[in-house]
This record gives structure tokens, C-alpha cells and sequence, in this order.
């Protein structure tokens, strides 16, 4: 029978002690070079060297799995972080184990516990709420966390996000610099939500700063809704522009629109959140908001890894999103 290929095996190839292949397993490169890390990584591949994990657990107490709580798996956004935090842990030991709240705060604190019974190394986090008091036994755990996209009213952890506020009131002015007298501002619902929350205050600033009237739709899911409401706005009364403040809504916005048989920005303007790929391709096109959901998959899962190496941190990162002009304001 053929012996098993040790750590040892390895190390002996490469030219490199025990550890330094040790390290690479766990992610830990530090100061080793881009060579010794590419030495490695084909030394094991010829090899066809695989860890014990159970050894390893047992040896280090590390699972080397690391957990990711989406709120909306649904949502094409959640994709892109998901794609890019796999890439990030593809030279490395751990692995992704996913789980979704579908929005609810019950079955997220579920499904939290499930994670923490497979002995998770660490946990990336979207919280469906911005009570950091439903957290607390979470924080209390001692585990590594990151929370991505979401904030929380206490700063237990780092937040990995984009720039709400500053680029929403970027857009904000692009409005009223048109010459647009009304704001209607179309959000998913917006309390305990900090994207929402950021986008609206941003807004809402701006327009009292200008003297803008807004009006706020809250909708969720509903597009009659969203019918309804574009329907019964006197548009001849007031010069007026829709926000959408997230991909869904926006869509829904465009939708309206085009039941109603208005056009933008003839009959009234049009903006919101998240390109989504549509913006150039409509007629005319959309003026948006593009976030960059990759970088902030992997620098969630650069972070955490960080901690979970010992560099700890409570510093919350700003991912630029990019603002859009085009036609339909």
C-alpha cells in the first residue's frame, strides 16, 4: 500500500521547514514570498497532498471552516461577494459554509447557533438588524467577526461596505443641480436597515437643504404598490425625480413607468442604486449608482482572516461606489 503524503513530504520538496508549510495551509503568508507560496502550492498539487483535518482540529482547535450569513441569498449582490470570498480562500485552508436569514431575525439567530456548533473559525455577517443587543451573546463568544453591508448601533466588529451616505448625496445634488423640485424616494422597508437608512438621510438632507419636497414610498415586493403610487402623482405640479434606492425597487420604478406610460426624463426623472448592468442598455439610459460587491467580498474576507490571525480590529472600510451620469435625469 502506498505510504500517505505527509506535511514532512512536502516541506522536504520545497526546501522549507515543517512550518512554513504549515503557515501556507492556514493562510498565514506573512512575509513569505509570492515563490515560496507558488513552490508550495505546486509541490502539493504534484503531491496530491491532503491534510487530516481531524488532526489538524484537534491539533490547533481550528475548523478551518468559516461561516457567511447573507441575508437575501436571492439577491444577485450576495453573489458576487460569495464568488469573490471563494476566490480569496482558494490558496488557503479554510473553507465557506453559507447560510441565509431570508430577512428574518429568527431564523438568522438559528442558523447563527448552527454555525457555531461546526466550530467555525470565524464568521462574515449581514445582519438583518441594526440592534447590536440581539448580537451580543455573538460578540460575547469571542469569535472573529466582520460584519459586510450592514451596520450595527454598537462597534463590536468591523464593517466591510460601500460609501452610502457620501455617494447617495452626490446623487442628491446631481437632482437638484437638474433642476428637479421633488424627490420621490422608493426603499425596501427602511427602519433597523443601515444601507437604506444612510441612502434616505442622505437624501432627506439634501433635500431640506434645498428646499426639495420628498416624498417616501416604503414598499416590499409589492410592484402594485409601486403601480399605484406613480399613477396618482401630479407630475405637471411639481418637476419630480424618482430615487430607487436599491436594484429590486428600481426595477419595479421602471416598471411603473412604462404601465403608466411616462417616459424619462420627459415626463419626470429617474435614478437609484445599484447599474445592475441595465443603465447603458436602457433608453434612455439610467443614471446610477454601481457598488463593487467584489471588493467587498474579499476585503470582508481579507479582514477576517486578519483577526482571526491575531491582528485585531474595529475599523470600518468604505468600498467607493461609482455614480453614473446619463440621460434620465
Amino acid at each position: 500500500m502506498a505510504k500517505d503524503v505527509t506535511i514532512q513530504d512536502v516541506a522536504t520538496k520545497v526546501g522549507v521547514s515543517k512550518t512554513t508549510v504549515s503557515r501556507y495551509l492556514n493562510g498565514r503568508f506573512g512575509n513569505m514570498s509570492h515563490e515560496t507560496r507558488q513552490n508550495i502550492k505546486e509541490v502539493i498539487e504534484e503531491l496530491n497532498y491532503r491534510p487530516n483535518r481531524q488532526a489538524q482540529s484537534l491539533k490547533t482547535k481550528k475548523s478551518h471552516l468559516l461561516g457567511l450569513m447573507v441575508a437575501d441569498i436571492e439577491n444577485t449582490y450576495s453573489g458576487y461577494w460569495i464568488k469573490a470570498m471563494q476566490e480569496k480562500l482558494a490558496g488557503t485552508d479554510y473553507q465557506l459554509m453559507i447560510m441565509t436569514s431570508n430577512n428574518s431575525e429568527e431564523q438568522e439567530l438559528h442558523n447563527i447557533r448552527k454555525l457555531l456548533d461546526q466550530n467555525i473559525d470565524g464568521m462574515m455577517l449581514q445582519p438583518v438588524t441594526m440592534d447590536a443587543e440581539k448580537y451580543r451573546f455573538l460578540y460575547e463568544s469571542k469569535l472573529p467577526v466582520v460584519l459586510i453591508d450592514r451596520t450595527l448601533r454598537a462597534n463590536f466588529w468591523p464593517t466591510i461596505q460601500s460609501n452610502n451616505f457620501q455617494i447617495t448625496k452626490q446623487l442628491a445634488q446631481e437632482i437638484v443641480a437638474n433642476g428637479y423640485e421633488r424627490i420621490v424616494h422608493v426603499s425596501e422597508p427602511i427602519k433597523d436597515v443601515s444601507p437604506r437608512s444612510e441612502r434616505y438621510d442622505a437624501m432627506k438632507l439634501v433635500a431640506h437643504e434645498y428646499q426639495l419636497e420628498l416624498l417616501t414610498l416604503e414598499v416590499d415586493g409589492s410592484q402594485e404598490l409601486v403601480d399605484q403610487f406613480v399613477q396618482k402623482i401630479e407630475y405637471q405640479a411639481k418637476r419630480t425625480a424618482f430615487f430607487g434606492a436599491n436594484g429590486t425597487v428600481l426595477n419595479q420604478i421602471i416598471k411603473a413607468f412604462r404601465r403608466n406610460k411616462l417616459s424619462f426624463p420627459k415626463d419626470c426623472g429617474i435614478c437609484g442604486y445599484d447599474d445592475l448592468l441595465i443603465g447603458e442598455v436602457l433608453m434612455p439610459t439610467l443614471t446610477a449608482i454601481s457598488q463593487r460587491p467584489e471588493l467587498i467580498g474579499k476585503r470582508s474576507t481579507e479582514v477576517l482572516l486578519e483577526i482571526i490571525n491575531g491582528n485585531i480590529t474595529n475599523e470600518n472600510i468604505d468600498i467607493p461606489a461609482t455614480l453614473h451620469l446619463r440621460e434620465s435625469l
